[in-house]
């Protein structure tokens, strides 16, 4: 990883836009659903090209949080019911992504992955 201060965010950021991008293409470029998930979901072959820049930013980023996680912790104890309101935000927002890949409940999505975006910012913002 770069050493330089704030870069390894800009890194694993920029592989997840990537892999936003490859998402975000028009749905006759996806091609056949590999994988049925549920009514409205399956996993086509630009999918699996999407997701992976989005695993390997992801890692990236977990990676530098965690080799940063001291300052987190400091944060944290500064202020404990701020850090664990972001905690049980984040986990909130990772339950409705999860929950909705598995319902009818489409638009969960949405909040989901506002929250736990938001909660995943605010965690490299402390770390960087």
């Amino acid at each position: 990883m770069n050493t330089k201060k704030g870069s390894w965010i800009f890194v694993g950021l920029g592989l997840v836009a990537l892999g936003i991008a490859i998402l975000a293409a028009p749905s006759q470029w996806e091609g056949p659903v590999l994988v049925p998930i549920s009514p409205g979901h399956g996993i086509s072959a630009l999918d699996m090209f999407g997701v992976a820049p989005i695993l390997i930013g992801t890692g990236w980023l977990y990676v530098g949080l965690w080799q940063r996680r001291q300052r987190i912790f400091e944060s944290i104890q500064r202020s404990p019911r701020l850090g664990g309101s972001s905690v049980f935000v984040a986990g909130l927002g990772m339950g409705l992504l999860l929950a909705s890949s598995f319902s009818a409940f489409f638009w969960w999505y949405a909040v989901g992955a506002f929250l736990f975006g938001v909660m995943l910012i605010v965690a490299l913002k402390v770390a960087a």
